[in-house]
C-alpha cells in the first residue's frame, strides 16, 4: 500500500480540457487535498500587501507566467497547510521546463514523491469549442453555456439575480487561442518531460468526463490507489 507522502499527483491540460471537473472526482475518490496553483496566486494577488499587488500586475494586469520561484514559494505555502496523512493533486504547476526541479523539489522538502503527471490531452479546435461557449452572469457569477442554457451571443440578463450576462475575454474564440498557444509553447515540453522519465499517463479528453475518470484509473498503476 502506497503512503499518503507517495500518493501525489500532478494535473495537465489545455484551456477546456476538463481538469476542474476530473480534479473533483480523483479528490473525493482518493482523499485528495487539491492544490491550484492559479487559484493561490488570485487570492495572493488580492492581498494588499507588495507580494500582493507585484502579483496583481503580472496576473491580472500583464496576464503573464508568474517567475519561477514565486510559484515555489505559493506551492511551499500551500503544503504548509496540507496534513501529512493526505495525497495531493497538483494542478497549474510546473507549466513550463524551468518549474518541473523546483516543483519537485519543493514535493521532496515535504517527504513527497510524484506518483504520476496526468495530462488530458484536446485539440486547439476542441479547446475553442467548448471554452467560447462559456458565459457567466457578472453579478452573481452563475455559469451559463451557449447552446444550452443560453441561445444568444448578446448575452442577456441573469435570471437568478438579474446581472449582465457576458463573456470573460479570455473565453473567447481570440482569448481561448491565445491560451492554448501558451500552454503549446509553455506546457508541451513539460508533458515531454514527464513521459521520458515513465510518468506520465496521456489521456484522450475528447471523451465524455465519465470516460475521463475511468481512462485515467486504467492508465495509472491500480498499486497507487491501494
Amino acid at each position: 500500500m502506497v503512503s499518503s507522502l507517495e500518493h501525489n499527483y500532478i494535473l495537465l491540460g489545455p484551456p477546456g480540457s476538463g481538469k476542474s471537473t476530473q480534479a473533483e472526482l480523483l479528490r473525493k475518490a482518493f482523499d485528495l487535498v487539491h492544490i491550484d496553483i492559479g487559484s493561490e496566486l488570485r487570492a495572493a494577488a488580492e492581498q494588499d500587501t507588495s507580494f500582493g499587488r507585484e502579483l496583481n500586475d503580472i496576473v491580472n494586469r500583464r496576464r503573464e507566467l508568474v517567475p519561477d520561484e514565486t510559484v515555489s514559494t505559493v506551492l511551499r505555502m500551500a503544503l504548509e497547510r496540507v496534513p501529512q496523512s493526505k495525497g495531493i493533486l497538483l494542478d497549474g504547476a510546473p507549466r513550463r521546463v524551468s518549474q518541473i526541479q523546483p516543483v519537485l523539489a519543493v514535493l521532496q522538502e515535504f517527504g513527497r514523491s510524484l506518483t504520476k503527471a496526468i495530462f488530458i490531452e484536446i485539440s486547439e479546435e476542441e479547446s475553442i469549442g467548448r471554452i467560447s461557449r462559456r458565459y457567466l452572469c457578472f453579478g452573481c457569477h452563475r455559469p451559463y453555456i451557449l447552446g444550452k442554457d443560453l441561445h444568444d451571443e448578446a448575452g442577456g440578463t441573469c435570471e437568478a439575480c438579474g446581472g449582465k450576462i457576458g463573456q470573460r475575454k479570455d473565453d473567447t474564440k481570440e482569448g481561448v487561442r491565445k491560451r492554448f498557444q501558451i500552454f503549446q509553447e509553455e506546457t508541451l515540453p513539460v508533458i515531454e518531460y514527464f513521459e521520458r522519465e515513465g510518468t506520465l499517463a496521456r489521456i484522450d479528453g475528447n471523451q465524455g468526463a465519465d470516460a475521463i475518470y475511468r481512462d485515467i484509473l486504467a492508465k495509472t498503476s491500480k498499486h497507487d490507489h491501494a
